[in-house]
């Protein structure tokens, strides 16, 4: 198990790959079952077979006052049992725990009810009470712990949600697990405010997913939902900067909202979406030029590649944005 932390953020990954396989259930239980999670896993995870785990996750807030906020991704390539009995509900934890299947599925058995969670589906789960749950199949999921007097006044509705699956096509469900992605870049994550911010932003998202109270839902809306959309579109963008359609209306296609959705979401950024883009490729030429790996290649070629179309306005702009010309830095690179 590797871990890292700062004063309000905790990293940390298991795995059993190189483990021998006898070793693995224990090892598992012991690192990370009864320390953290305060669950223990039990056969058929105990199998000679290629039974294999990877976990990552990150601990986030806690710090002055701030709600915390745990993230776990898990791995399991062959299904078993976790229980939360008795003895282990001695930590105190009452978080409440949004459970979110991207392959395989969940049977959980809590407050004297079972229910089936699928490809795609929520379960909401309470650590404060004993439960059981099963994994019938190989299954990668993702575990969101939240805390519950949050959420309580987010979702007051929270204790009639457990054990209660949430349907695939819930659309909060679905932004909720894609901007989770955000959990992996440094940069949005690389100062107490913005750690803060996405913090705040996957709380507005999990209400929302379990049924946020009106005035909940309209704050969240114009934060959280927004947050995740704008990192959707940007994303999207990156993705098809060379050679995509980045029109407003095709991105509103893509990402099923309104042109005009698309506009504001970049104008409560103080830009638009035009000026974003632009940045975007003078962003990826500057890379490019500077990166030996693409000497053999004209400045021309480079612009091109970015997305430009028109070369004196590249020129132009490049050098507004950087104080200098495309050969300039490229020549400043090689020395």
């Amino acid at each position: 198990m590797a871990s890292t932390s700062s004063p309000d953020m905790t990293s940390f990954r298991f795995s059993t790959r190189n483990l021998p396989p006898k070793q693995r259930l224990s090892r598992w239980n012991e690192a990370f079952g009864r320390p953290l999670s305060r669950r223990l896993l039990s056969p058929p995870w105990a199998s000679d077979g290629p039974f294999h785990v990877e976990m990552t996750g990150r601990a986030l807030g806690g710090q002055g006052g701030h709600p915390s906020l745990h993230v776990m991704r898990m791995m399991v390539t062959a299904g078993g049992m976790a229980e939360r009995s008795r003895d282990l509900l001695a930590d105190g934890n009452d978080d409440i725990v949004l459970h979110i299947h991207e392959t395989g599925r969940r049977i959980v058995s809590q407050f004297g009810r079972e229910a089936t969670a699928d490809t795609g589906a929520g379960l909401l789960t309470s650590n404060a009470d004993t439960s059981t749950i099963v994994l019938p199949d190989p299954a990668r999921f993702v575990s969101v712990a939240l805390p519950r007097k949050l959420m309580m006044t987010l979702a007051p509705g929270l204790e009639d949600a457990f054990i209660r699956p949430l349907p695939p096509d819930a659309g909060a469900l679905k932004l909720l697990l894609r901007y989770l992605d955000i959990l992996d870049d440094e940069h949005a994550l690389s100062s107490p405010e913005l750690r803060r911010a996405v913090t705040t932003h996957i709380h507005d998202l999990c209400a929302l997913a379990i049924g946020a109270t009106r005035d909940a839902a309209e704050i969240a809306e114009g934060r959280g939902l927004r947050a995740a959309r704008r990192r959707l579109v940007k994303t999207d963008i990156a993705q098809n900067l060379a050679d995509g359609d980045l029109s407003a209306a095709a991105l509103a296609r893509r990402q099923r909202v309104s042109p005009r959705y698309i506009h504001k979401l970049f104008e409560t950024e103080g830009t638009t979406l035009s000026k974003f883009v632009c940045g975007q490729r003078l962003v990826q030429v500057l890379r490019m030029l500077t990166d030996p790996r693409h000497d053999d290649l004209t400045i021309g070629a480079i612009a091109y590649n970015a997305g430009f179309g028109d070369l004196s306005t590249f020129n132009r702009r490049f050098r507004r944005q950087f104080g200098a010309t495309p050969s300039d830095v490229r020549m400043k690179a090689r020395t």
